[in-house]
């Protein structure tokens, strides 16, 4: 063997196993048992073996390189786990300490293995190297096994870019919340809107910011749910009271508009909504509800109540004072045409026979008047039920009456009902196809027979169009459009045209919530359209 001249290296001794010693060729005949007991017994033995530095042809650069680079690894072998250590020290959150921490004993192991290898060259311990390297193997294998049970898991953990992508996505959702938050809050501020939540088991309530500005209280200013009760006056608190009881023993929501005092003594009407919470177990937990600033809109009711009172009170007056309008002008003109009626007009020279005849048509026409002006305060006060109608029937029962006025005209009528029923008022649906019957042969062309057609369908809003067309004498609706429908409005030189038909319809047909147009070209026919309130 070569020997150094190096302080550092030992005396060269002689190699048993490289010489062939008989007692290590001994051993070998030994059992397994016996060969486990002389492991563990000599376990720190070196008898058997010389320094390393003795066994070979090491020479100082060699064999201190070798040691140095064992020294070296197992300085980073221990290194790696001390630090491996403080990251889970400082954050316990990290996932699969288990493998860690195999980690740490498989690294430490290797570590100590290259240790040894350096102390080898100075005390032989081969048996106890050995036992070593079975342990180090043995946490090798285990890490291995355990590594592969969780590889899958590992694998299927979120990337560093998924994480950043997800924190990204995560920020602009909570900009976006934030923003909803302060949209939330202003339009809360702006509309005098707030919410509230008082907790059940920790007996403390929660208020928005708004509901502390109608209170006209500090933000910061301590509140119970007693003390908010006293800011209403009587008898809201007691009606408040109530409801907030029935919710915790009922389970009953409540939406009351409720009169407070302010801490600064405005009175200050407001809306106030809650309802009960309960939890998964069915307990009630919570009572959850908004508080509405509505003095404005009350305000603006109580005034329109007042004033609806007012008109209430004014049509009630002018009703009475239209009643004894009429009845006393009927009586008066009763009587004249009562005196009228016992002049004897033979008996009179002729001028004055002319101005008792004058007297009397007067009379017959005063008394038509207010035949009219009564009809019309009838439609306008009454409220007649409706019936299910066939429009069949009412213009078959029409036609009986008019009967004759259709046969002396030559009058052509046409039905067609794709509607066939409505509901409305049996006496106004008759009035209105007489008077529109009526019209149309009194106004037809001189040199033409009436023709009329009847139909009845569902306009584009779904409700139900009577529609009558004729081809009479038609109306200039540039000259007397604005007034077709007034009372007493007549268009053409007829001496027994009154006015009274078309005002008639359109105050029957607005009675029930109805309409009426009329579509016309003079000497091109008319069209009117009764559009019902009914819808499909």
């Amino acid at each position: 063997m070569a020997s150094g001249n190096n302080l550092l290296q030992p005396e060269p001794v002689t190699c048993k196993l490289c010489n062939g010693a008989s007692s290590a060729h001994a051993k070998h005949h030994l059992t397994f048992t016996g060969q486990f007991q002389e492991f563990f017994t000599n376990l720190f033995n070196t008898e058997s073996w010389p320094p390393r530095w003795h066994c070979g042809s090491w020479t100082d650069f060699h064999g201190w390189l070798y040691i140095l680079s064992d020294i070296g690894i197992w300085a980073a072998y221990f290194a790696i786990p001390l630090l491996l250590l403080r990251m889970l020290l400082k954050r316990p959150d990290v996932p699969f300490h288990r493998i860690f921490f195999l980690f740490i004993a498989f690294i430490l192991l290797c570590g100590l293995t290259h240790l040894f290898d350096a102390f080898i060259f100075w005390w032989p311990a081969y048996r106890f190297s050995a036992l070593l390297r079975f342990t180090t193997a043995a946490v090798s294998i285990s890490t291995v096994i355990a590594l592969y049970k969780v590889m899958p898991v590992i694998i299927g953990l979120r990337s560093v870019k998924d994480l950043e992508d997800e924190i990204e996505k995560r920020k602009i959702i909570e900009d976006k919340l934030a923003a909803s938050e302060f949209l939330l809050s202003e339009a809360g501020r702006i509309g005098r809107v707030g919410g509230w939540e008082y907790d059940m088991l920790k007996r403390k309530s929660t208020w928005s910011k708004t509901i502390y500005d109608i209170y006209e209280i500090p933000y910061d200013f301590p509140i119970s749910s007693d003390e908010a009760l006293n800011f209403y006056n009587e008898p809201y608190r007691t009606t408040l009271n109530e409801a907030v009881q029935k919710a915790i023993t009922e389970g009953q929501r409540w939406d009351l508009e409720l009169l407070l005092t302010t801490a600064k003594g405005a009175d200050v009407w407001v809306r106030s909504v809650g309802e009960p919470f309960y939890d998964a177990g069915g307990e009630l937990t919570k009572l959850r509800g908004m508080c509405m600033d509505i003095q404005q809109y009350k305000s603006n009711e109580i005034a329109l109540n007042q004033s609806l009172d007012l008109i209430t009170q004014n049509n009630l007056q002018l009703k009475n004072f239209t009643h004894i309008l009429s009845h006393n002008i009927r009586n008066h003109a009763s009587n004249i045409s009562l005196i009228s009626s016992l002049i004897d007009v033979d008996t009179l020279d002729a001028d004055n026979a002319d101005i008792i005849g004058k007297i009397k048509n007067i009379s017959t026409g005063l008394n038509t008047t207010l035949d009219d002006l009564a009809e019309a305060i009838k439609i306008k006060e009454s409220v007649i039920a409706s019936e299910k109608l066939s429009f069949a029937d009412v213009t078959n029962h029409v036609l009986k009456i008019i009967d004759l006025g259709i046969s002396i005209n030559g009058a052509k009528l046409t039905m067609q009902y794709d509607v066939e029923t409505v509901n409305f008022p049996p006496l106004y649906l008759e009035s209105i196809i007489i008077n529109l019957l009526t019209n149309a042969i009194k106004y037809a062309k001189p040199t033409e027979n009436p023709v009329i057609v009847l139909k009845t369908y569902k306009n584009e809003q779904g409700r139900t169009v009577f529609e009558c067309t004729d081809n009479g004498m038609g109306i200039d609706l540039a000259l007397h459009g604005g007034k077709v429908f007034g009372l007493y409005k007549t268009f053409h030189d007829r001496k027994d045209a009154r006015g009274v038909g078309l005002f008639l319809i359109k105050n029957q047909i607005e009675s029930q919530g109805g309409y009426i147009t009329v579509d016309s070209k003079l000497n091109e026919g008319t069209t009117f359209k009764i559009i019902f309130n009914e819808y499909d």
